[in-house]
This record gives C-alpha cells, sequence and structure tokens, in this order.
C-alpha cells in the first residue's frame, strides 16, 4: 500500500462498529480496548468511530444521516450514522449507502493522513467503498451468520460477507474463523487473537456487593444461545456455588432466577477485575456448535489473567495453560469441584503475559494500516 505506512506518516482511522459506542463504555468488548489503545497510538493522527450503521427505513427521506456526537474516549471523534434502507431486503440499499458514505464523508471533511476505514460488522461493509479512504478492512470476531440475534437481518448480514475480497485487508479473531473466511469468500484472514487489560489486574480492584464468602465460581459474559443452562444447573445442584455476571432477558432470564446460581445482572467492565480477584474457578459453559467454534472468548484470557484456574467446555479458544482444564459436559461439574478444592494460582498465569490489548490493537494496526 504505497503511502499508507502507519510507521512512515501516520494515518487517519475510521472505524465503523458492530456494537453501540455508548455501551462500550460500560462493556468490555474487542473494540473498547483497540479504540482506547489506538486513541494513545502516535502513529494514528485522527481515529474517527462510526456508530453501528442503523437499518432505519423511517429515515429513508431524511437528510441528517450523519451526525457528530459526544465522545467518551479521548482522542477518538464519534459520528452517529443512520443507513436509509429496510432491515429485511437489501433491495435500494447501493443507493442508500452511496448517500450514507457521502454524508460521513461530507462531515469527516479533508483526511488529514491517508485514510484508512476499518468495519468490524459485515452488515457495514458496502459503506467502505464510499468513506473516500485509500484502504479498506474488515475484522471478523463472530460468524454473524449464525448469531441468534443478526436472524432479522440475514440478507444484509450475508450481502456484507459477500462483497468482502482480496483488496480488503482482513483479520479475524480465531483460526477457525479464518478458515471459513477463505473457504467461503476467498479471502485471507490475518488471525489476530482478543487481548486482555492486564493493569486492571495489576492490583487490588473494587467489587460487586454481596459475593459468597467462601471460595465460588464465576461465568462474566451475556446469557444468551451459546450458554448452557442445563450445566449451570447441573453445578448448583451438586451444591457448587457459582455467580453469574451479565445481562439475559425472556426464558434465559426465568431460568437464571430459579438456578441456585447468584446472578448479578450486568456489572460494569471497571468491576470485573475485582469479581475475578475473588473468585476461585472462571467457568465457560458454552454449547459446542458452530458459533462457539469460531470465538476466541475474552473471558478466558481474563480468568487466567486475575490468576484462576479455569474449566471449560471443548470450545476454540487462543490460549493453553496449566491451570486450564477442558471437559464435556459429563465431566463439568467434577472437573469444576476439583478445580475448587485445589489452592488458588498467584497472579496471572504466564500464557497471557503477552496478550495485552496494546500489543492485540498495534497488530491490527500493522494488517490494517499495511
Amino acid at each position: 500500500m504505497p503511502g499508507t505506512s502507519a510507521e512512515d506518516d501516520g494515518v487517519e482511522v475510521v472505524v465503523l462498529l458492530g456494537t453501540s459506542f455508548a455501551q462500550l463504555e460500560t462493556q468490555g468488548t474487542r473494540w473498547r480496548y483497540v479504540l482506547q489503545a489506538w486513541a494513545a497510538e502516535q502513529r494514528i493522527r485522527r481515529l474517527v468511530a462510526v456508530d453501528f450503521p442503523r437499518l432505519s427505513p423511517r429515515r429513508l427521506l431524511s437528510s441528517e444521516l450523519a451526525v457528530s456526537r459526544p465522545s467518551w474516549i479521548e482522542g477518538c471523534e464519534l459520528v452517529e450514522v443512520h443507513v436509509p434502507v429496510h432491515r429485511s431486503t437489501t433491495l435500494g440499499a447501493g443507493r442508500a449507502w452511496r448517500r450514507t458514505g457521502q454524508a460521513v464523508r461530507e462531515l469527516l471533511g479533508p483526511a488529514q493522513a491517508p485514510r484508512i476505514a476499518v468495519a468490524a460488522t459485515p452488515l457495514s461493509v458496502p459503506l467502505l467503498e464510499h468513506l473516500g479512504a485509500g484502504h479498506c478492512g474488515f475484522d471478523a470476531v463472530d460468524d454473524w451468520r449464525v448469531l441468534p440475534g443478526m436472524q432479522h437481518l440475514r440478507a444484509h448480514v450475508h450481502h456484507g460477507y459477500a462483497r468482502l475480497s482480496t483488496r480488503l485487508s482482513c483479520s479475524s479473531v480465531s483460526q477457525q474463523l479464518s478458515a471459513t473466511l477463505e473457504k467461503d469468500f476467498g479471502v485471507l484472514a490475518v488471525t489476530v487473537p482478543n487481548g486482555v487489560d492486564l493493569n486492571a489486574y495489576g492490583s487490588p480492584q473494587p467489587a460487586p456487593d454481596g459475593l459468597p464468602d467462601g471460595p465460588f465460581a464465576v461465568y462474566v459474559g451475556v446469557i444468551q444461545q451459546r450458554f448452557d443452562l442445563d450445566l449451570l444447573e447441573s453445578l448448583t445442584q451438586a451444591g457448587i456455588p457459582v455467580v453469574v455476571a451479565g445481562p439475559a432477558s425472556g426464558t434465559a432470564a426465568d431460568r437464571l432466577a430459579g438456578s441456585g446460581a447468584l446472578w448479578l445482572g450486568r456489572v460494569d467492565v471497571a468491576l470485573v477485575p475485582g469479581l475475578l480477584q475473588r473468585a476461585a474457578v472462571g467457568l465457560v459453559p458454552h454449547v459446542v456448535d458452530p458459533l462457539t467454534a469460531s470465538m476466541d472468548p475474552m473471558k478466558v484470557l481474563e480468568y487466567l489473567a486475575a490468576g484462576l484456574r479455569v474449566v471449560t467446555t471443548p470450545v476454540a479458544r487462543s490460549v493453553t495453560s496449566e491451570r486450564l482444564v477442558e471437559a464435556g459436559r459429563e465431566q463439568f461439574v467434577a472437573a469444576t469441584r476439583a478445580a475448587l478444592e485445589r489452592p488458588r494460582p498467584s497472579g496471572p498465569d504466564p500464557a497471557v503475559t503477552e496478550r495485552d490489548w496494546v500489543v492485540v490493537a498495534r497488530r491490527l494496526l500493522e494488517v490494517h494500516a499495511g
């Protein structure tokens, strides 16, 4: 990529988010930490986050498709975008993406350095070519085709993946997902696994109130299709104290409330390190399916950074450790009990000492900025 070397002249980076920017303030996600690291990166002369492109048929005739909003990350600008297309069909989407791209370009003004645009979701891939960027990229965190919450947008999800090409740089959170992108779309993705905020675990941190006095197992994350609620109930019925920190709704919330686990609901990202510092075992009771086969669970890295032993079902992950035990559904309860009975390790696991988010963010910058 001549003329776009981040080390020579710096770059301007525009990131099309896959999660609401407001939610990133309290939730620990890949792009929360990458944006924070990039905001402090000297090679990036300007950083702009574009809030999740909303597919909004009610704004078909609206002229205000892109607006500036206050940003909670110092050094990162925020643009809120509304894409005037119907959610269930791509009919007329080409014109809508062009209009939206023009609105974003006008709002951003002339590029301050070679512009790089990176999409963090297949939904926004069609917008890349309309942002006036010298180079575009895509970062794959999940296979959105199998996400339950994306089925009402499946036409747009498939359309976004279909627009991937060798002209785009591509990164992926796992080797399995990289292989899937190559097989299905002919894209060669560089695997850049998730990281962990090591500084957050370097000293005692505040935790939520009301935690058990004795050793307990913990799960941190959204309670959705990938979470095996039957396995959770097997743990609590066996008398194992379990704390669950994460949002849930509908049937999942009803089952959690009656599961025997201490369900904290959504826990602010600032309290997660302290919660893990007080636990004894980190749990990953995930269902084994195509979705979990493509993931790199951040919680595993966080558990290990907090000094926990980890018990996980046989799902994909990017780290191995003597403190980590993989167990099938039949062995999961016994493995968790055995981990609780062992002494808690001292300090972060050596397996994560090179996985700080600053390192991961710089690797992503290398992939997408040449």
